[in-house]
């Protein structure tokens, strides 16, 4: 789940490739691969990975003029600079104000366009192919999107002092109405993904997950004023960031998961994601085995959710499979490791950053088997 939650971002989605020959693919072969058009760490993030490649990391080393952007060291930082170069400024000049994830985004589309600089996610479907659907916004979705284009240009007056005289195609209002790589998170039920799903990209989804309803029951069981209780817990957590921070979370979690509330299925969404939040507390404060008990918790749940090849249920094996592996509990932390290896190199391919830590975790843990 970490990597949905990390990035703010747009990346062009891929047409047909027009290929006359027809075969088979094999499961896990790599169909295309690109860099991001434009992507930016969410606030709440903010001075916990590197900007660059987005790794956890403590030690980062952040940008000597605006203090914001950090990496993990100078490679990363040169690789960021070109997209980094301009917002900095930008950075730098509202402090101690500091722009919404969007706006940020946003910027970061605006230069990218500026400097006409060749993307490679561009070579099946450009940016300015992308729909805004204005004309079917609501009047007051349309004066937000007014607000946000306002304060990006406040944003980029650094840079940009008249943005009259910016190119007819680079708008700031057009740039917040386009469609962006990833719709809504699917762990919802039904009812609350149509509303999302017409209120900021106008239309109505008809796959077989919405036309059926399919698991809306399982997704709120239990009384409905205990689950009530732990969706407004889960809305208020933001990312902490200090230690004090994470033990108030860990023992919000702890409270609801052995009270009243602890008596809803765990296939419940809003106590399966406290159960995450609270593995999340658990790792950050180095408490591997309850971290561990949380996480076994959430493996059925992530099975009926998210069946099949899912990315988010074979990083969260993964997450599992590293702390049975802390644990000792090499015979479990194989099979686990195992279960996320056959989906990720489906969802991530075999050369895959992760991927290259997954199957070094295993052969880890099969190379301690053989000599006990």
């Amino acid at each position: 789940m970490e990597a949905a939650a990390l990035l703010e971002r747009f990346c062009s989605p891929g047409k047909g490739s027009g290929l006359r020959a027809r075969r088979r693919l094999r499961p896990g072969e790599l169909l295309y691969r690109a860099e991001p058009f434009a992507y930016v760490v969410s606030k709440e993030l903010l001075g916990g990975v590197c900007e660059r490649c987005l790794r956890r990391n403590e030690h980062l080393h952040r940008c000597s003029q605006c203090k914001v952007a950090k990496y993990c060291g100078k490679s990363c930082q040169k690789e960021a600079w070109l997209d980094h170069k301009q917002e900095c400024k930008c950075l730098k000049s509202i402090k101690p104000n500091f722009p919404p994830d969007s706006v940020r985004l946003a910027g970061r589309i605006v230069f990218k366009l500026l400097r006409q600089s060749v993307c490679i996610s561009e070579r099946l479907y450009s940016f300015s192919d992308l729909q805004s659907n204005t004309e079917q916004l609501s009047e007051e979705m349309k004066d937000g999107l007014r607000h946000l284009a306002h304060t990006l240009q406040l944003y980029l007056k650094a840079e940009i002092q008249d943005a009259s005289h910016l190119p007819a195609a680079i708008d700031f209002f057009q740039i917040f109405t386009k469609l962006t790589i990833s719709y809504i998170e699917s762990l919802m039920p039904t009812s609350e993904r149509q509303k999302q799903l017409m209120r900021q990209y106008c239309f109505e989804c008809d796959c077989h997950l919405c036309q059926d309803h399919e698991k809306d029951a399982e997704k709120l069981a239990g009384e409905e004023s205990a689950w009530k209780e732990v969706k407004d817990a889960v809305n208020e957590v933001r990312y902490p960031k200090s230690k004090e921070e994470w033990e108030q979370v860990l023992a919000r979690c702890q409270s609801l998961l052995s009270g009243d509330t602890g008596r809803l299925p765990d296939t419940n969404i809003y106590k399966l994601k406290m159960l995450d939040c609270a593995m999340d507390a658990c790792i950050n404060l180095e408490a591997w085995e309850q971290a561990l008990c949380y996480g076994n918790r959430t493996l059925g749940p992530y099975r009926l959710y998210y069946p099949g090849f899912h990315p988010l249920r074979a990083v969260q094996l993964m997450r599992v499979g590293k702390l049975q592996y802390s644990q000792d509990m090499f015979p479990q932390a194989l099979e686990t490791l195992k279960e996320a290896y056959n989906i990720m190199k489906v969802t991530h391919g075999t050369d895959h950053r992760l991927m290259q830590t997954l199957m070094d975790l295993k052969e880890q843990c099969e190379a301690i088997m053989k000599i006990q």
